[in-house]
């Protein structure tokens, strides 16, 4: 038995004290790769390689690379979600973390996958080998819903693997590994996790059973405003010396201090009568003259007196999870076994997104509310009416309430057909259940009749007009001059809750044989076969408010989809020569599969590998593949969603605040891909415990499912596109109003690059005069290209740059990595990591005309942290551990979002939490 307590995690933040902070306890896992982690490349043990880099079952070492990952890994950083720990390997790219996660996303505090940054729904997520139910309906999966304390360990495969595995697989795989050989494990985490696992053999040995449960509460990070890199307000924002094209002067400047033009959180006066313009509403509705600050372009402004979202934006969304899971197996005969799997995980998660704004409300001279001080400048002036822009901070945030539920079980078969050969059967049934509300959402029509405000004709009180007329039975007057003047009765009656309930099922009847055919002298060839049927369906239901597109943002639609698949494949691994001068070993490794989608036809894919070592130190290896990936059921039947942009239009040279409009298409195809990873791993006998490796990747995808970001849309149009100009909607004067971008098939999608391994391990340290042993690591992946056409003419290339602002799935640095150094003697041990973020651009296709600033430095992260060990008695042991992440308190870059809600920094790549400390003790007994 295992207990664990990982303790308490503190922040510390120049010119503030210490408080403990929970969401660090998640980002324990985050930055240690530990030396002998991710064994990279290859494993010590053949058989962990051949489980997921392909489905033969022989001791053939598969051309595909493979980082194999144990459960001591994840224990060293004192993990408490192996999301958080996959998402610090160079090859992943966190899109979707609870740090990460955008405005507009209905699945708040998500953990999801995402290799080689081609998106989180290119990555197939496997456990124990088996596909996993999807807990989305865009067929991603939150690992939020796994239980990390079960796991033994997991394999990533960093190869198109869509011939082995199936549809999704265009990146590769990652699979985890529930312990199979768990003989007793509990943990217990102060205010962070709580969880256990526990096994046992039973009937005489023929039986095993495991059982694991495990809690944990993140509880997020606060405003932009709590961190002092966020406090500066970086922004994007229009430079008003630039006079036009070629002027040498930048179209948009990255500034310090950047706030809204044109809102306030008391209520700003814009247009009208020259008398009024520029008044804004204090506390109580006392009238200022509002200071515009140093510039504007529209939408923003430095300095002055206008509102900021951003700084309430929260830096790591709050999130709880609870999971179980449960799995065993019974031999019924010496050669059959019955084998099950059952899950069920539960992730909620409730945070406040951003105010309600009025952009603008009209105000009559009626309105009884208007302060006695403006009525007189209006009465002087003859003014009736007015247009007032407000933030509505005090009236409560719009606020995301999201639970995922995930139910998966699977029964099974295996046995023996004689000699070499096995045979394995098996069903699955998943369910995920999703649910997401939208308090406070800003309800417009009732927001429009109690802003329309006049006197009670018998009372003398206020009161809405249409209440009058007849027209809103309930209506409650709202006060709008001055923050903190909205009465709770109006607050009530303006805002909503949005409903989206989706309910997504998956069935899947698989079945496949193993074994070796026949051998050529260098060693047996293996072979494996199979077939799988797979059905999923969604239904997803809306309140009838957002069905009508009652509210401010969001507005969830209801749909029904699904489809069905019948998939057959087969494999062979086949060593051809050994021993032979100038080959010491040849194998070649073969894949080919045929699925028929219900909703799109039948596609082929297939994959072809090959090692050659010509002497025993050096191995040279690479693999060919067509990977596909068939659109989801929401790329397929996702009602209309509304969201917003920033847009700068070229043709009016002004910032737009723009709704756009995006959904599903029944009319995708597959993406069809062309993976190919070649390279070489060198690991000298005369150098005991050193090991290097080289690999490059080339991911090539023809018509990849996506749509147009809004700028490019905008921009695409400028150039001449009658496609993208046919997504624009534009008003008499010409400005955007709206931009609809369905999902299409679009030209192509492209990423090569190449990944590094360096790892020595000395066996005696005592060259030190210390004793021990010691061990360094380092893990890099450089992309050199990833290129993204939307129409088969333009090309945007998003690798070396960070734009937050661009599609969050593919922009990324050239470079990435993270070196390790790990020193053990006896009872201690001890480990140094840094990860490095390369320097970068904040969009490639800006030049000196579009921005003033378009570099984006480097960044280093440092970890520390030691564990010691003590033997209380027999086989009873205690170890304390502790830590530090990001050890000098690094503050992020400024890579400012261009929204309203504006973030400071790319959270993807950036360290936003700063400086955390992790303690805890762990006992085995």
């Amino acid at each position: 038995m295992r207990i664990e307590i990982p303790g308490i995690v503190m922040r510390r933040e120049a010119a503030m004290s210490a408080r403990l902070s929970a969401c660090a306890a998640a980002l324990l896992a985050g930055s240690l790769l530990s030396p002998w982690s991710a064994a990279a490349q290859e494993s010590v043990d053949a058989d962990a390689i051949t489980v997921t880099a392909t489905r033969v079952k022989t001791g053939f070492e598969a051309p595909t690379p493979v980082t194999a990952i144990g459960a001591e890994d994840l224990q060293a950083r004192g993990t408490v979600n192996v999301a958080d720990f996959l998402n610090e390997i160079p090859s992943f790219t966190p899109t979707t973390t609870p740090a990460s996660t955008s405005l507009l996303s209905r699945e708040n505090g998500s953990n999801t996958l995402d290799l080689r940054g081609i998106g989180a729904n290119r990555t197939l997520v496997l456990i124990n080998g088996r596909r996993h139910v999807p807990t989305a309906t865009d067929g991603t999966v939150n690992i939020n819903v796994v239980p990390s304390i079960a796991l033994s360990r997991v394999e990533v495969v960093t190869g198109g693997a869509s011939a082995s595995w199936g549809s999704d697989a265009v990146a590769g795989v990652v699979n985890l590994m529930a312990d199979k050989k768990l003989d007793g494990q509990r943990g217990d985490a102060q205010n962070f996790r709580i969880g256990g696992a526990v096994g046992s053999e039973f009937a005489g040995g023929r039986g095993y059973l495991m059982l694991a449960a495990e809690y944990q509460r993140d509880k997020g990070v606060e405003g932009q405003r709590d961190r002092s890199w966020g406090r500066k307000r970086w922004g994007l924002i229009g430079n008003p010396e630039d006079t036009g094209p070629n002027d040498g002067i930048p179209a948009q400047l990255i500034a310090q201090n950047v706030n809204m033009f044109f809102a306030n959180e008391g209520g700003l006066v814009l247009g009208g009568h020259p008398a009024i313009h520029g008044i804004r509403f204090g506390p109580g509705g006392t009238l200022a003259v509002n200071d515009f600050g140093e510039f504007n372009d529209g939408n923003s402004q430095i300095g002055g007196d206008g509102g900021n979202m951003g700084q309430d934006s929260e830096v790591s969304v709050p999130v709880s999870r609870t999971n179980l899971f449960a799995q065993g197996n019974y031999d019924v005969t010496d050669d059959i076994s019955l084998f099950f799997e059952a899950s069920w995980g539960r992730t909620h998660s409730v945070t406040e997104t951003v105010q309600s704004f009025a952009f603008p409300a009209r105000i009559s001279n009626e309105n009884p509310f208007i302060p006695a001080a403006f009525r007189t400048i209006m009465n002087d002036n003859g003014i009736t009416g007015f247009n007032l822009f407000r933030l509505n901070t005090d009236m409560g945030f719009i606020t995301a309430d999201s639970t995922t539920e995930t139910f998966r079980g699977l029964l099974g078969l295996s046995g023996g057909l004689g000699g070499s050969w096995t045979w394995e059967t098996y069903y699955q049934y998943g369910q995920t259940k999703f649910d997401n509300r939208q308090l406070n959402n800003l309800i417009v029509e009732n927001f429009a009749n109690a802003v329309d405000v006049v006197e009670d004709p018998l009372t003398g009180n206020p009161v809405c007009r249409a209440t009058l007329t007849g027209g809103a039975p309930g209506c409650q007057p709202l006060n709008l001059f001055g923050y903190g003047s909205p009465s709770q009765a109006a607050i009530d009656y303006v805002n909503g809750t949005g409903l989206l309930q989706s309910r997504l099922t998956q069935q899947v009847v698989a079945g496949s044989i193993n074994g070796e055919l026949f051998d050529l002298g260098a060693g047996p060839i293996g072979f494996a076969a199979g077939a799988e049927y797979r059905k999923e369906k969604v239904r997803s239901s809306a309140d009838e408010a957002s069905i009508n597109n009652a509210f401010l943002i969001v507005n969830a639609q209801p749909f029904d989809g699904g489809y069905h698949v019948v998939e057959g494949f087969a494999e062979v691994a086949a060593p051809l020569i050994a021993g032979k001068p100038g080959i010491e070993l040849l194998e070649v490794n073969g894949a080919v599969r045929f699925t028929d989608y219900s909703t799109m036809g039948s596609v082929v894919t297939w994959k072809l590998g090959a090692n050659w070592s010509p002497v025993p130190d050096l191995r040279f290896r690479g693999t060919i593949s067509r990977d596909i990936r068939a659109p989801n059921i929401g790329e397929l039947f996702a009602s209309t969603r509304l969201s917003f942009a920033n847009v700068l239009d070229p043709e009016t040279g002004t910032n737009t605040f723009t709704p756009t409009l995006t959904g599903g298409n029944v009319n995708l195809d597959v993406e069809k891909a062309d993976n190919k990873t070649f390279g070489v791993i060198f690991q000298p006998r005369w150098i005991d415990g050193l090991k290097l490796s080289v690999d490059y990747y080339d991911i090539k995808i023809k018509d990849a499912i996506g749509s147009l970001a809004a700028q490019e849309a905008v921009n695409l149009c400028a150039e001449g596109y009658a496609d993208a100009c046919s997504t624009i909607t534009r008003d008499s004067s010409g400005v955007i109003t709206r931009i609809s971008t369905q999902l299409i098939n679009v030209a192509s999608l492209r990423t090569k690059g190449m990944d590094f391994e360096a790892s020595y391990r000395v066996p005696d340290s005592s060259f030190l005069s210390l004793g021990g042993r010691m061990s360094a690591r380092v893990l890099a992946t450089y992309v050199m290209d990833k290129e993204f056409s939307p129409n088969g003419v333009d090309v945007f290339e998003r690798a070396g740059e960070v734009n937050p602002n661009a599609d969050t799935t593919l922009s990324v640095p050239n470079w990435r990595g993270t070196a390790s150094l790990n020193y053990d003697r006896g009872d201690f041990s001890g480990f140094l990591q840094t990860r490095f973020i390369g320097s970068a651009k904040y969009d490639n296709s800006f030049t000196i005309e579009d921005i003033n600033d378009n570099k984006v430095g480097a960044q280093w992260y440092f970890n520390i942290g030691a564990r010691l060990n003590v033997e209380v008695a027999d086989n009873k042991s205690v170890q304390f551990f502790a830590g530090v992440n990001n050890v000098f308190d690094n503050n992020p870059p400024a890579v400012p979002l261009n929204f309203l809600s504006a973030l400071a920094t790319n959270p993807i790549f950036y360290d936003v939490i700063g400086r955390s400390f992790f303690a805890g003790v762990r006992a085995a007994f």
